[in-house]
């Protein structure tokens, strides 16, 4: 016989499953439009910066645009706090507030994918963040010469340190 402690931890147990069928994911049009919008703000920016500049015209702030043109608001800049100097420091600053970068993902509204196929709008990490355009993967180079592609895309991804997909919140 279940009493309310057991129903809690039935409820914890099963509700994997339950809780993943209920995701929404954003239209392909939707995540397309946000990343050209996304795109031209930070080129925008990097057209009136002198120099590459972390957290302003870095792929940090490529990554919090898109975000926010997603979501009329931007998790991704509200969180961190600090600044940084590199795409490590960036990952150690993050590591001493206690998150990892699939953990940051998830709080700005991703899902960690782990069959390493990207679709368009993904987000990635490997040597700072990337966003797939549908056909490549776009970031900004710390030559301040705007959003650009990086490499193309493969239809496995195994070398990425955190694939995710936004989720419509």
């Amino acid at each position: 016989m279940f009493d309310g402690r057991n129903l809690q931890t039935a409820e914890l147990l099963f509700s994997g499953p339950v809780w993943r069928s209920k995701l929404e994911y954003y239209t392909v049009e939707e995540m397309s439009g946000a990343l050209q919008r996304a795109t031209r703000t930070i080129t925008l920016l990097t057209e009136s910066c002198t120099e590459y500049t972390r957290g302003v015209n870095d792929c940090f702030a490529l990554l919090a645009e898109y975000d926010y043109e997603l979501r009329d608001e931007s998790r991704a800049r509200n969180y961190v706090t600090f600044h940084w100097k590199s795409t490590r420091e960036f990952g150690v600053k993050l590591a001493r507030e206690g998150y990892s970068i699939a953990d940051y993902l998830e709080y700005c509204g991703c899902e960690i994918i782990n069959n390493a196929r990207p679709k368009m709008g993904d987000v990635a990490f490997d040597d700072g963040a990337m966003i797939h355009d549908g056909y490549s993967w776009v970031s900004t180079n710390e030559t301040n010469e705007g959003v650009r592609a990086l490499r193309p895309a493969n239809f496995l991804e195994r070398k990425l340190l955190v694939l995710a997909r936004p989720l419509r919140s």
